[in-house]
This record gives structure tokens, C-alpha cells and sequence, in this order.
């Protein structure tokens, strides 16, 4: 009965992982049509995303290379395997994810920063994009890409654009003068959205997280239904800390967005979240691992539905490492020494260099 009726077919096989549905598109012709159909992806894309615990695999780049390692579960515990791109892609970088899907940067001779690629990792279909031509913003400074499939089954590419210096001024220099354009996969078609504005130079516009229907980046945001840019709120550090040096990134984990902030010469974090009405970052964690064998790095952050159920992965030298948020445990779960890519006392790998991977058939 199965075997002849379609709908029935459909409904189990959307509850399958991601991978075992690309395994059964061989098993014949029909099964092969029904689960490449777009009605099928996306379909399978949403239940996927609505079941999500938000608990994805990691895919790393090595601190001193291109080369991508992919942190992957098994029976036998967790470990790490080379990870190996489309063979049409020549030397990809990553330059943002969201839900399953990766934007990357490959050389082009023809044009070094004209170009980019949507990239399923799971299926392994990519996209080409050509950038447009801005003679007044001419230089790329970010490209971010948003994609949230219980809002919508399309995409969007945000890309920062800035105009070059001309002033030899120390405070002219310091600023710069920046426009955003917005990229929809629906119509195929690049719009500039919102006011000319002035950001620091060293402000990092790759790496943004969409958060409410924004795009953010470590001290400002951009409103992607509105198009404005704003500001988030200063942090403020509690007791003595903020006289010592710190680096922070953001992460979003079930519904929240999170500030993680790392005091290096010490090895503990602080981690704090940001109201719902952008009034403030309220402090989450407070988490000491003084005794850590070396510099470390958060790699991935999971808020739990329960806070017991809220966790890093952190890496130090020779190690990545599990850490309970609530019951303060460290697990251990790679040991990268003895490894060819692993040298004595170096960081593997930073926090803007693990990229979420979460299955999906979503197309590009």
C-alpha cells in the first residue's frame, strides 16, 4: 500500500534525516523524483527546522590553513574528519552561515571579490552570485547571509559596501563611509536598502547573526525590514574585570542572542544576553577555567531549553572540549595530539572559525 500511494510515502519520509533521504533517492526512479521535488525540500526544510533542538555539528578551519575539519558524531564518540568541498568550487572560504546554508568567497582570477556562492554542505549544491558594480562604494567589507526557513523558504544576502579613503585625516581615516545592499533569492535581484553611514574601520562586517529579523554585528545592527542601522548597548562588566583586556563575539541559540565575552590573559567568560527590547546585556554566566592546559576559544554555544541543558565547545591546545553551562563540567571530546595538522601549544582553531552545519535539503 505504501509503495502506491504518494502521500502516505511523503509523510514518512519527511521524518528521516537529511542523509539517509539523499541514500534513498536510490532506490528507484520514483522515490528519486519525490524526494528531489521542491515541494518536498521544502516541506522536509521546515519540519526539520521546527524539530531542530539546535544542537548542530561544527565545521572548523584551521588557524594556519584553508584546510576545513568537520567535528562529527559517531558510535565510537567524536572526532574529526577532513571535510571536502564541491569539486567546483576552487578554494572556498566561508564568510557566513544560517540554518544549513553557507556563503562562501572563492578565487576568481577574473573577479577576486565579484563573486560568491550559496552552498548547501549537506547536499553539496552551490549558487553563483555575481555582486553588483557600485563605482561610489567600491569595497566589499562584508557579506552575510540570512536564511530562516519558519519565516521563509528564501534567502537573503546582506553585503556591506564601503566608499575608499581619501583623507589623509586621523579622524576621517578612522571612519567610513558605508552603504548596505540586500540580495533576494526569490527575485534574484540586488537593492540598496536604507541610508549612506559611517562605521569604524576596524569594525568586522563579516560573521553577522540574524536575530529578530536583524542582522548583527559586535556593536551594531541592521534592520532588514526597515533598513535602518542601530546601536546595541555599551556592556558593562562587572567588579574589577572591565580593567583587563577582552574580546568578544555573539551567538544565537534558541531564540536568544548571546554576547560571549573572553578575557584571555585569565581564561574564564562572561556570557550575556540582550533583552528583547535592546535596553541591555544582562549577565548569563560567569564561567573560571583557570586551569585550562592553554589559550582557549569558544567554538559553539547552546542554549538549552532547560539551563541544565546549556553547553559550549571549547577549544584548547590539543583538545576540543564539552562544557556543562549549569553543572560546570568539562568533557573531553577530541584529542588532537598526535595529529598531523596539530602543532605544540597552538590554538586549532578560533571562535570566527567554526561554522554551524545543520542537515538540510534545502535548495539554493
Amino acid at each position: 500500500m505504501i509503495t502506491h500511494n504518494d502521500d502516505l510515502l511523503m509523510e514518512i519520509l519527511l521524518w528521516l534525516p537529511t542523509k539517509s533521504l539523499i541514500r534513498f533517492k536510490l532506490v528507484c526512479k520514483r522515490w528519486f523524483n519525490l524526494i528531489s521535488s521542491h515541494h518536498f525540500s521544502d516541506q522536509h526544510t521546515l519540519q526539520q527546522r521546527c524539530r531542530s533542538k539546535l544542537k548542530p555539528s561544527l565545521l572548523l578551519r584551521l588557524a594556519e590553513a584553508s584546510s576545513y575539519f568537520y567535528l562529527q558524531s559517531s558510535l565510537n564518540g567524536e572526532k574529526l574528519v577532513t571535510y571536502s568541498f564541491s569539486s567546483t568550487l576552487v578554494e572556498p572560504t566561508i564568510r557566513s552561515f544560517s540554518n544549513g546554508l553557507f556563503l562562501l568567497q572563492c578565487r576568481s582570477v577574473e573577479n577576486p571579490l565579484e563573486v560568491c556562492h550559496v552552498y548547501n554542505p549537506t547536499t553539496k549544491q552551490s549558487r553563483k552570485i555575481l555582486l553588483n558594480v557600485n563605482d561610489i562604494y567600491r569595497c566589499v567589507m562584508g557579506l552575510n547571509l540570512v536564511f530562516d526557513p519558519l519565516k521563509s523558504l528564501h534567502y537573503k544576502i546582506v553585503c556591506i559596501r564601503a566608499a575608499p579613503r581619501r583623507s589623509f585625516s586621523f579622524w576621517r581615516s578612522w571612519w567610513r563611509h558605508c552603504q548596505i545592499e540586500v540580495y533576494e533569492s526569490n527575485t534574484s535581484t540586488w537593492k540598496l536598502c536604507g541610508e549612506p553611514f559611517l562605521a569604524p574601520r576596524d569594525l568586522i562586517f563579516d560573521h553577522g547573526v540574524e536575530w529578530k529579523g536583524c542582522i548583527h554585528w559586535c556593536g551594531v545592527f541592521f534592520d532588514l525590514q526597515d533598513c535602518v542601522v542601530g546601536k546595541h548597548p555599551e556592556i558593562v562588566v562587572p567588579g574589577e574585570d572591565g580593567t583587563e583586556g577582552f574580546y568578544n563575539n555573539y551567538v544565537e541559540s534558541n531564540g536568544y542572542l548571546h554576547n560571549v565575552v573572553q578575557f584571555p590573559k585569565k581564561n574564564y567568560f562572561m556570557i550575556f544576553e540582550l533583552q528583547s527590547d535592546y535596553s541591555e546585556w544582562s549577565l548569563k554566566y560567569h564561567i573560571n577555567l583557570d586551569g585550562a592546559s592553554g589559550p582557549l576559544s569558544v567554538l559553539s554555544m547552546v542554549r538549552g531549553e532547560r539551563e541544565e541543558d546549556s553547553t559550549l565547545v571549547l577549544h584548547e591546545p590539543g583538545r576540543i572540549t564539552f562544557y556543562g553551562l549549569q553543572e560546570n563540567y568539562v568533557k573531553e571530546l577530541v584529542d588532537c595530539g598526535g595529529k598531523e595538522f596539530y602543532k605544540e601549544g597552538r590554538a586549532l582553531s578560533a571562535s570566527n572559525r567554526s561554522f554551524q552545519v545543520m542537515e538540510t535539503l534545502a535548495p539554493v
